[in-house]
Formats: C-alpha cells, structure tokens, sequence
C-alpha cells in the first residue's frame, strides 16, 4: 500500500526532462533580442518538438542502460540542459539543484534519487511557466496583427486571369543591395559602366534614374510583388516594431496568386531569409536536405546543437559563411538549369548579395569575415568606411560576373524567349541612420539597380525611371492581358523602430549627400 501511494510523487518527479525540453525554444525566443520583433511566434514549434522527442529518447536509452528509470530520467535532462539551453539557465538550474539537494541531506543526513528528481522536477516547472507565461502574455497582446495580408489590397486583374498559350517563362531576381550605376560611381568611386553595357549588349533595358520605393528589402519585396504601395500599414500595424506579420504579403503575394490563377507554376529558391524563403510554391529548391528557418538557426547556434552544422552528413543549413556562399553559388546555378524545364513558369530569387556580409574577394575567393555570421549589415563590426566600402565593391564586382553568366545561360537554355528581371531591392547603406532620414544618405539607399529583359517591348515603352511598385504592373500588361494603371513613384523612408510610420522622401532622394571629407572616394 505505501509504494502505490507513492507512485503518483515517483512518476510526478521524473517529469523533468520533459519540462525542461518543453520550455527550451520558448526561453531562446523571450530572451533573444530582437526575436520577438523579427520570428513568428508559432516558429517555437518545430524546435521544441525536436527537444522534446529527443528528450524522450535521452529517457529511454538511459532507462534501457540503468535499468532504473530515475537515473535514466537525470541523464536525460543532463543532456536536454546540455544540448537545448541557454548556459545561464544549464547553469542556475545545477547550482538550484545541487543547494536543494545539499539542504535535503543537512536536515536528513540522506537523499535519494527521488528527491533530487521531485526538485529539478520543480525547478523545470517553474521555469516553464515563468517562460511560457511571457510568451503568452506576448502572444496574446499581438493577436491584433495576426492577419496574414495587413498590407494587401486586391488588384484589380480580371482580364488577364487567363494566361496565353505563347507566355513566357518570368524569372524575377532580386540582388539585395545592388546600387545604381551613377551613384556608385558618385559615392564609391566604382565605374560600374562594363558590366551595365554588358547587359544592354544582351538585351537589357536598364533603368538609369530607377529609385526603391522603400529602403527596405521587407518592404521593398511586399510592395513590388503586390504591384502596389504599403497604405495600409500605417493604419494597421501603428508604430508596431514587428517585422513578421507581414510575412505573408512577401510569401502569398498578389503576383503570385494571378500567376498561379492562369497556370503558372511556381519556382522558389531557398534565400536564406525566411521573409523570402518561400516554401510552398510548385518547386521549392534548395542546396541542402534540410533547410533551416532563421530561429532554427539561432537556436542551433547559440546552444550545443552546433555541432550538428559540422556534421556533412546531417545536410543541414547551419549558419555560416561558407553555407552563406554555398546557397548564392547555388541560386546562381539553378537559374540556369531551370531555364530548360516546360513552363509557363515563375522563377523567384532573392540572392543577398552583394549585401554584407562580405563573403566573397574581388575574384571570387572566399573570405570570412572576423565577426559572427549575420545576414544584416555590420558595419560597426566590419571596420572602417573605407573597409566597408571596398569590400562591398569587391562582392559586387564577383556578383557581375556570375550574373552575367547566369544570364547567358537562361537565355541559351530558353525554348521561348523569358521575360528576366534583374533588381535591387535597395541600394547600399555606408552613410544610412536607419532612425532618421536627415543624417542619411537617401541617393546611395534608394537609387538600385534595374534592369528588364521584355522580348517584343520597344525600349520607348520602358520609363527611364520606372521603380519596382510598377515592375510587374508593367509586365503583367505586356504580355498576360491586364489594364492596370502605372503608378507615380512615390518614395518612402522607414524609421526604427516604427516601420510603418512612412516619411514620404520623394523630393530628396537625387539629392547630393553631404560627406565626409575623409570618405571621398
């Protein structure tokens, strides 16, 4: 009778490595910065799954070699604390422990393993409710914004649902900082002349006077594949610092959702940047077996789950520089081989290049920089802005050549000539203050790369100054039957933290930028 009223204590206390798995994802996510304003809530799932299957495993393997299932239950959550958690929390939870234990054995002069079970069994307990109360309370107090298309008007394209026998292939490719020729040559001292006659030899049209209409790539992608401007957001997301919400008017775009409509199939490419990253198109094509999302990522990083990333075996995408210059190397190649298959089709890459960081040497040579990985700008942590400057144009200047060559060999592979969009999403950033628009050079942010290939389309037709709000309203005229109506172009400036909260810059963005003597080039 006394080891059956024992029995519910006994099971309570070997609950631990389940706890203790359960709340691993969900302390990264409240404790990381900025993790909350860039990752979806719900991207805690995936990970915690993973940790709680592995902590049943852990449990079970220990049980199989012990035999005894509160040793098995201790070993286990040695590991998930190990493997799944952040150090200070490995940390505090042992010295909790190991203090609780202490006192059990100054008042008793013994402990059992039970004991010390039944206290990391609370100690799991209230961690998990600690951390799980501020993901909730954080959860529920951002339901408002929950709506996937916050930014998403409907356009108007019933005429060109239907999409013709003889339409051609679209290849839209976004290189992620890409400046416009002129203000590179202003600012950077870069004459970037060869490789924009090199495309107008191929075909081109490229746009001298073309602006982004936001001088982010969150914006400038919802913007451009909506074929519309961002009015809605102010309304809706306030001074909200969130940048997922709106993931879904980059995922499930208008563009994308005509296209599909009249027959299109569509073909991702793995960016590397969840925002673009878009899964669950026809093809979704990636270097690697398993593609992480950027909190996976993270979560892998910064625990001892790393070492899985040295693993070659394993195919995982762990963050790094030579993963970072395997996915452009691969992004690169797969446009051309894709040129072959049938289509209609659409083709959509976001290569974050030649964006910091910089990872490749003017000939291509691998370099990796000295600070850890990040796919944002560092330039606090890549040097000076002579540094800064230099390697981005070495990048660029890598980026030409294989995008020429990707060129050629879309064009050569194409049964019927393909409609190809090459563009920046927003131009460089040596001498932009994300927080205020005066002290920021507009010209070198907003002036971007922009160049069309629309066989049977006069050049005439093409305004010199077209920016991507237009890209596709444009296109989707030409060959796919709409009457959509070209829009102004309109410029706005995003100041953090509040994204949405658009300063209209129209008027300043071909203004000249004040700079520094000493950064001249």
């Amino acid at each position: 009778m006394q080891k059956t009223a024992h029995s519910p204590l006994k099971s309570f206390s070997l609950l631990h490595p389940i706890l203790f798995a359960a709340c691993s994802a969900i302390i990264m996510y409240v404790e990381k910065a900025d993790a909350s304003a860039l990752i979806p809530p719900q991207d805690v799932i995936l990970p915690t799954l993973f940790a709680l299957t592995c902590s049943l495993l852990l449990a079970l393997s220990g049980a199989i070699l012990t035999r005894k299932a509160e040793t098995a239950a201790l070993i286990a959550s040695l590991f998930v604390l190990g493997f799944f958690h952040l150090w200070p929390i490995y940390l505090a939870t042992i010295c909790i422990v190991g203090l609780g234990a202490f006192l059990v054995w100054m008042l008793r002069r013994k402990i059992r393993l039970m004991e010390v079970n039944l206290i990391l069994t609370m100690v799991s307990l209230f961690i998990l409710s600690y951390y799980l109360y501020r993901y909730l309370d954080f959860v529920n107090d951002q339901h408002w914004c929950s709506s996937p298309y916050v930014a998403r008007v409907i356009v108007d394209q019933t005429d060109g649902t239907i999409v013709p026998e003889n339409a051609p292939d679209i290849y839209y490719i976004i290189l992620d900082g890409y400046g416009r020729a002129d203000m590179l040559n202003t600012v950077y001292g870069y004459d970037n002349s060869g490789f924009i006659t090199a495309l107008e030899q191929r075909g081109f049209f490229v746009a001298s006077r073309s602006q982004a209409n936001y001088p982010r790539t969150l914006l400038s992608l919802s913007s451009s594949l909506n074929m519309q401007y961002l009015d809605r957001m102010p309304e809706v997301m306030g001074e909200s610092d969130l940048w997922w919400p709106i993931m879904n008017t980059i995922q499930h775009s208008e563009l994308r959702s005509f296209l599909e409509a009249g027959g299109y199939r569509t073909i991702f490419l793995a960016s590397g940047w969840d925002y673009s990253d878009i899964r669950d198109g026809d093809e979704y094509l990636s270097p690697y077996r398993i593609m992480l999302r950027d909190f996976d990522k993270t979560f892998v990083r910064i625990t001892n789950l790393r070492f899985l990333g040295q693993i070659d075996w394993a195919g995982l995408s762990y963050p790094s520089y030579d993963m970072h210059r395997r996915l452009i190397h691969y992004e690169f190649a797969t446009l051309v081989d894709l040129a072959s298959n049938p289509g209609p089709k659409f083709v959509f890459a976001h290569i974050l290049a030649p964006h910091a960081p910089f990872v490749f040497a003017i000939d291509g040579e691998p370099v990796d920089p000295d600070y850890p990985y990040s796919i944002f700008d560092a330039r606090g942590l890549i040097g000076n802005m002579s540094q800064y400057r230099q390697s981005y144009i070495d990048q660029l200047t890598y980026i030409n050549q294989l995008t020429l060559a990707m060129i050629d060999g879309i064009l050569a592979g194409s049964t019927t000539p393909p409609v190809i969009v090459i563009q920046g999403d927003h131009g460089p950033d040596s001498f932009l203050d994300y927080t205020d628009y005066h002290n920021s050079c507009l010209y070198e942010r907003f002036s971007i790369l922009n160049a069309y290939y629309l066989p049977g389309v006069q050049i005439e037709q093409i305004p010199d100054d077209i920016s991507p709000v237009n890209s596709f309203r444009l296109i989707t005229n030409q060959y796919l039957g709409t009457d959509l109506e070209i829009l102004p172009n309109d410029h706005y400036f995003s100041p953090s933290p509040h994204l949405y909260q658009f300063q209209d810059v129209s008027d300043l963005t071909e203004n000249p930028c004040d700079l520094p003597e000493d950064t001249l080039p």
